[in-house]
């Protein structure tokens, strides 16, 4: 039995076991090793009944800010945005109410002082402008560059207006002209065209809360059943580059394949020095928002070195989660790219998340080290 054999064996005995338990429903699993695609695997349903499909957009929530970072990496790359300048420089209407000096390197690690939402309707959110406008008014909570508190969902429109004001695209657009476009992706949208909800599938939710409430959520539909507000058409063709992409594992993975190694056919998106940029340690502390360690690179997410993890336990892995345990990383120093997306979410301390007992498997049989 070849190693991808033993590797597809392996990984899919763990997803029928979660399946079977009843923790999960559908999940999607795909990693890299080495320039080339070893994991490849679907499992279970949507909701209960089709069949989950390799290539079925799921709603990833925020392993959308990952791709949003690397939007912004890349325009950093191209010379149209410098991470240390004032967020005015391009959105001057939002220096008003003491944001002046907040800079985009701020809005990257969270530290910007501007986790809370406008109290707005569902329908008021997927309208681009409007939010600008709420977020032109408002206060900070915390002096600029103070506070670690993660923008749960306005890191989307914060750092997406300023990405449209220097590239002159959309969020949504500058993702499929400058990612999905060289890797040949037509499975990952911030913004899903209409034409395209018959390859997506459903999320639903196990009902047990997490930490955001009204203020981080702004709107009382996300808070309620956020499965249910994910399910909305209206909300997946929208543009909020901090929760809506919808993609697959698939996809995902391809991306942050092409961020280590030589990429992916010949295709890598970030130079190694703006990757080792990427994934330093610009934050390690206990988040106001979430109330546990978070630690940040630029826009990405790295592992905390006490805290089992599916991106293992060692620094340099960069990459972002995904509100109900869906996850995207790359680990450069092993040239490994994961990705897990899933239809069910869960929020349970009870069992060891399936991202985590998937990754750990993967890694201990290409003998990656957890730390």
């Amino acid at each position: 039995m070849t190693q991808q054999s033993q590797l597809h064996a392996l990984v899919l005995r763990i997803l029928n076991d979660y399946k079977a338990q009843g923790i999960e429903e559908g999940v999607q699993v795909a990693a890299y090793y080495q320039g080339k695609r070893i994991v490849d695997i679907v499992s279970g349903t949507i909701t209960g009944i089709n069949a989950l499909r390799a290539d079925d957009m799921i709603y990833s929530w925020s392993m959308t800010k990952g791709i949003t970072a690397l939007a912004v990496h890349i325009a950093v790359q191209k010379n149209l945005l410098a991470y240390d300048d004032f967020v005015v420089r391009y959105w001057p209407a939002f220096g008003a109410n003491g944001k002046q000096h907040i800079t985009l390197r701020q809005l990257l690690i969270h530290t910007a002082g501007l986790p809370n939402m406008p109290r707005v309707s569902v329908t008021e959110m997927c309208d681009w402008q409007l939010m600008c406008r709420h977020f032109e008014d408002m206060e900070p909570l915390s002096h600029p560059g103070e506070v670690p508190a993660y923008h749960a969902i306005s890191y989307g429109w914060l750092v997406g207006e300023v990405l449209r004001r220097a590239t002159g695209k959309t969020v949504s657009q500058f993702v499929q002209d400058e990612i999905c476009a060289p890797l040949g992706l037509t499975h990952l949208h911030i913004g899903l065209p209409a034409g395209r909800t018959v390859d997506t599938a459903r999320l639903t939710f196990d009902g047990v809360h997490g930490s955001l409430n009204l203020d981080h959520c702004g709107t009382p539909e996300m808070v309620d059943n956020p499965a249910q507000f994910a399910n909305l058409s209206l909300v997946q063709q929208a543009c909020m580059p901090s929760i809506n992409m919808m993609t697959s594992a698939r996809a995902l993975a391809t991306v942050y394949a092409s961020l280590v190694g030589h990429g992916v056919n010949g295709v890598r998106l970030l130079t190694e020095r703006t990757v080792d940029h990427a994934r330093s340690v610009q934050r390690y502390a206990v988040d106001a928002t979430s109330q546990g360690v978070m630690v940040m690179g630029l826009g990405f997410q790295l592992p905390a070195y006490d805290t089992v993890s599916a991106m293992a336990q060692r620094r340099g892995v960069f990459g972002h989660g995904g509100w109900g345990g869906s996850i995207s990383f790359a680990d450069p120093e092993h040239d490994f790219a994961f990705a897990l997306t899933k239809t069910r979410m869960v929020n349970s301390d009870d069992t060891l998340p399936v991202s985590v007992a998937v990754a750990q498997a993967v890694r201990k049989e290409l003998g990656i080290p957890e730390g």
